[in-house]
């Protein structure tokens, strides 16, 4: 990945009007057979060294009731992690959402201070950061970052996202237009790629700006970062949603038809092709370790 960060965002600007790219009208209508194929082909639209690896480290991690995490009676418990994922190129990496800061975390069971350090060394020295969606476990890394101003010179925001977090109730993640326009900002409809073999699809339903990441390896290895659309691997294989008294309990408003065409897509096309790493689901990312697929720890050599 030899380009800038600003070289990049040029060249998705030209890419915007691509004939890859879907127009449709309904923000879900793109969940169709037809998607995948056009996501691959998005993929090969910007030149240059595809990825070679994708990396993670755990910045905190509770264990839930499964039954939290889906519409389920199962009472097994499960890893619900805070997790930062780095897509390596030859040369620099693009860092896929920005965990959480200690000040929204302070009964966490387990917390790691040495990932922190790590996860603001990732996001300061990388060439893009991007985010699955706008909720403060995914953001406010870049918000609160020690190296903010480094940082928010080469984090994607989209145009949704930033309307939610001018909107927040929360005021340590709120931003309000002169923080906004520290951002690049974009708007696309319904994907956009945003360097060799990573194509952003969107996704909204957990929240306005959510959206899944495509990586395509040059091994040809293929994986889908698909942020919260469920909070644990095992909501996408059984299309089971997360309980109506969870997001009620936890102030989260989805659009539940959104995330029923999201998970039927993810489970039926996706998932039989790749793998689709859900944000929270810890034990789902160990396994990806076990395979190989992902690599334990960040590499911050060749910046």
């Amino acid at each position: 990945m030899k380009t800038t960060p600003m070289l990049r965002l040029l060249a998705v600007a030209v890419l915007a009007g691509s004939p890859t790219q879907l127009r449709l009208n309904a923000q879900t209508a793109h969940f169709t057979n037809e998607l995948l194929p056009a996501v691959r082909r998005a993929a090969s639209l910007i030149p240059g060294d595809a990825p070679t690896s994708i990396h993670v480290e755990r910045l905190s991690r509770e264990r839930m009731p499964l039954g939290v995490a889906i519409e389920t009676d199962a009472r097994d418990t499960v890893a619900a992690d805070n997790l930062v994922f780095q897509v390596r190129f030859p040369r620099g990496w693009i860092v896929v959402d920005a965990a959480d800061d200690r000040e929204f975390e302070p009964n966490v069971t387990f917390w790691s201070d040495e990932a922190y350090r790590h996860i603001h060394e990732l996001l300061r020295d990388a060439r893009l950061v991007v985010v699955t969606h706008e909720h403060s476990d995914h953001v406010a890394g870049v918000l609160r970052s020690p190296f903010r101003s480094q940082v928010e010179a080469h984090t994607l925001l989209t145009r949704a996202q930033v309307q939610t977090l001018m909107n927040a109730p929360d005021a340590r993640i709120r931003m309000d237009s002169a923080v906004a326009a520290r951002f690049a900002v974009l708007d696309y409809e319904p994907l956009m790629p945003i360097a060799p073999g990573v194509v952003l699809i969107k996704a909204p339903g957990h929240t306005p700006g959510s959206q899944l990441v495509y990586v395509r390896l040059q091994s040809g290895s293929e994986l889908i970062f698909a942020g919260d659309v469920a909070w644990n691997a095992t909501g996408i294989a059984l299309e089971r949603q997360k309980p109506a008294a969870t997001l009620q309990a936890f102030g989260l408003i989805e659009d539940r038809d959104a995330i029923a065409t999201e998970l039927r897509w993810l489970k039926n096309v996706a998932m039989p092709q790749m793998p689709v790493v859900v944000a929270h689901d810890g034990a789902q990312v160990e396994e990806l370790i076990k395979r190989g697929l992902i690599v334990a720890g960040f590499d911050l050599r060749n910046r």
